[in-house]
C-alpha cells in the first residue's frame, strides 16, 4: 500500500506541473537564475524551516496476546507535533540538461517529535475491561547530509515551481524515549539513531533580486532506507508509524564572476583568466 500511495502522489504532482507548463507559450520567459558568464555557476544556500511529525496511517487499535476466551487490545490516538529545521550547503547550477536546473548538497538539522496516547483493555467472555492508559512520546534532533537534484517550471520572468528529488542520511545527536505501555505482547519498535531515507519537495522559487533566490518548499519522504520499513514512507515509533514533513525556505546566493587572474595591462580581447561558464 505504501508504493501505491507514493506513486499516486507523484503522479498528481506531475499532472500539477504539465498543467502549469502547458499555460501560455506567447513569450519565451526569462531564467531566474544567475546568468553566466556575469555570475559564478556555483555559490552557497542557507535556510530555516519546521518539521511536522503526523500520522495519517497508523492503526488506531494493535493486539497483544490472546488466549482462549481472553484477548488484549491498545486503542491509540496519535498527536502531531513541531520542531525545527535548519539547512546550509552549495548548489551548482546545470546549464544543458532539459528540466533540471541545478543540483546541491550540504548537512541539515532536523528536529521531529510526537506523541501516541493508548488505552489497553482486555476482553473476556465478551466483556471489554480498561486495564490502562498513559502515553509514549519521542523527540529525535537529526543533524544530515543531504545531496538533491532539483527542475523547474518557469512561472514567469521572476517565478518558477521546483521539484526536487533527494537523498539524505544522518544521526541524532540527542534522541529521547518515554514508553510506558505494557500491554501483554507489545513491545517497543521504534526508529533508531541513524537513518536515511529518499524524498520528494516541492517548491515556489522567486527571485528577490540580482543576487538572491527564496525558495518556500514542502519535503515528502518517500522511502526509509537505513530504518527499512517494509517500502513504507512513514517511520515506527512504538505502536505507530510518523510522517515528518518539512516545511522550509531556501534562500540562494548568487556571486559576481571573478577572473582568477589579472590580466596584462596591454591586453587585447579576453583575458586569459576569463572563465566563459560553460559545461
Amino acid at each position: 500500500m505504501g508504493v501505491i500511495r507514493r506513486l499516486g502522489l507523484l503522479v498528481a504532482l506531475l499532472g500539477l506541473t504539465l498543467s502549469v507548463a502547458s499555460q501560455g507559450y506567447h513569450r519565451k520567459k526569462k531564467d531566474a537564475f544567475p546568468p553566466q558568464p556575469t555570475y559564478e555557476k556555483s555559490h552557497w544556500y542557507f535556510g530555516p524551516g519546521v518539521t511536522y511529525t503526523w500520522s495519517p496511517f497508523s492503526k488506531k487499535t494493535v493486539d497483544g496476546t490472546s488466549v482462549p476466551d481472553t484477548s488484549f487490545h491498545s486503542d491509540l490516538s496519535q498527536q502531531a507535533r513541531i520542531g525545527l529545521a535548519a539547512e546550509f550547503g552549495r548548489y551548482h547550477l546545470i546549464n544543458k540538461l532539459y528540466f533540471f536546473r541545478y543540483w546541491n548538497y550540504g548537512v541539515n538539522y532536523r528536529w521531529i517529535q510526537a506523541k501516541e496516547r493508548y488505552t489497553d483493555r482486555m476482553t473476556a467472555s465478551g466483556e471489554n475491561t480498561t486495564i490502562g492508559t498513559g502515553e509514549n512520546s519521542f523527540s529525535d534532533h537529526f543533524i544530515n547530509a543531504h545531496v538533491e537534484i532539483s527542475g523547474i517550471n518557469k512561472l514567469s520572468d521572476y517565478a518558477f515551481l521546483q521539484h526536487t528529488l533527494g537523498a539524505t542520511a544522518g544521526y541524532a545527536i540527542g534522541s529521547k524515549r518515554t514508553y510506558s505501555d505494557h500491554l501483554p505482547g507489545l513491545t517497543e519498535t521504534t526508529n533508531g539513531r541513524f537513518h536515511s531515507y529518499l524524498y520528494y519537495k516541492l517548491g515556489w522559487g522567486y527571485k528577490v533580486n540580482k543576487k538572491s533566490i527564496i525558495i518556500p518548499s514542502l519535503e515528502i519522504p518517500l522511502l526509509n532506507i537505513a530504518n527499512w520499513n517494509n517500502g513504507r514512507m512513514e517511520t515506527p515509533y512504538f505502536n505507530s508509524q510518523y510522517w515528518p514533513w518539512t516545511l522550509s525556505v531556501r534562500i540562494l546566493l548568487a556571486r559576481p564572476y571573478r577572473m582568477k587572474n589579472c590580466p596584462p595591462v596591454d591586453a587585447i580581447g579576453v583575458p586569459d583568466g576569463f572563465d566563459p561558464g560553460g559545461e
